[in-house]
């Protein structure tokens, strides 16, 4: 269902998906087979979302592409690019692949709590959690949880936040 209140660009392509008020899907964008996008989110132009659950405020940016198994709490920033993994072993055959929990909403292979924010071009591979107000570092691969308020390294690994503040300001190359 596609609430009357949100945008919906005339050249994304919107079918067998909830969309939820005041969201906007941009051009070239492709939300299908039952994924779930709560309100006043953005879906940037050429993303692909198969599956997918998201909450509100969400902003997901240009060139993400997600499959079944991804759960997204409010308030999450993906950034562009960004490559969310849902099976460990990846190949040409669908032999032993069966994604039907996946589509069901029952299991998720990643679940992103509310109020993270994933940098441009990170990967989060499967049977990941990464906690509340968490930041991923741009291409940086997660491999393995991410505590709330803690940022995952480029290199791995995470640090907690500086207590109670994200910095927030733009960082320009001197």
């Amino acid at each position: 269902m596609i609430d009357p209140r949100a945008a919906i660009h005339p050249q994304a392509h919107v079918e067998g998906a909830t969309v939820g008020a005041r969201t906007t899907v941009w051009q070239f964008a492709s939300v299908v087979c039952g994924t779930v996008i709560g309100e006043d989110c953005t879906v940037g132009a050429g993303v692909v979302l198969s599956g997918a659950v998201f909450g509100d405020r969400c902003k997901i940016s240009s060139g993400v592409v997600m499959g079944p198994g991804f759960k997204i709490g409010d308030d999450v920033f993906v950034g562009p690019n960004v490559v969310f993994a849902n099976d460990v072993w990846p190949e040409v055959s669908m032999d032993g692949y069966d994604d039907t929990l996946l589509r069901s909403g029952e299991r998720f292979c990643v679940i992103v709590e509310d109020g993270a924010s994933i940098g441009a071009n990170a990967v989060i591979l499967p049977g990941v959690r990464v906690g509340r107000g968490a930041v991923v570092a741009a291409c940086a691969v997660v491999d393995r949880d991410v505590p709330d308020g803690c940022l995952w390294r480029r290199g791995g690994g995470w640090v907690p936040l500086q207590q109670g503040r994200r910095e927030k300001r733009m960082r320009y190359a001197a």
